[in-house]
């Protein structure tokens, strides 16, 4: 039987099916095996509220499992439909878009320049630049997906 996820081209399909699962799964166990010092100070943060300081993993760790099981369900489990998958990619741009104001606002409460320290680039540590870069490439190959630039979406 024939699903959305076969409208795919080869390397959207190869990134849809198996790269993106795996990263936001690297994500989930990031967020509680490392203890990122970022969620450790946006817990404790003098404009913040105070919460647990695993509380930020946690919701992060639930909306990025939400995402991968929505995803994984609409690309195996659904009748090819073109405009279904045109619709559950942008759907995952508006992730990688709130996952950069998230990110952004918990910087910008962390650190005593505010706003300006999400610009700085040159202050992030390995964890931020690697949480803030990420969705450059994943929005890339999402917009190029839909933009035809691996093959046209069949359908």
């Amino acid at each position: 039987m024939a699903t959305t996820a076969s409208l795919l081209p080869l390397i959207p399909r190869i990134f849809f099916l198996y790269l993106e699962p795996v990263a936001i799964s690297y994500g989930m166990l990031m967020n509680y095996s490392s203890r990122l010092p970022i969620f450790e100070f946006s817990s404790s943060a003098a404009k913040a509220l105070p919460v647990q300081s695993l509380f930020v993993p946690a919701q992060s760790t639930g909306f990025l499992f939400n995402m991968m099981l929505y995803g994984l369900i609409i690309l195996l489990a659904s009748p090819p439909s073109k405009r279904t998958l045109q619709l559950h990619i942008w759907v995952l741009i508006i992730a990688d878009l709130t996952h950069w104001a998230g990110l952004a606002s918990t910087v910008a409460e962390t650190d005593p320049r505010g706003w300006n320290a999400v610009l700085d680039t040159s202050s992030w540590d390995p964890d931020t630049r690697q949480l803030m870069t990420y969705p450059i490439y994943t929005l890339s190959i999402k917009l190029a997906t839909l933009a035809g630039l691996f093959g046209k979406i069949q359908g």
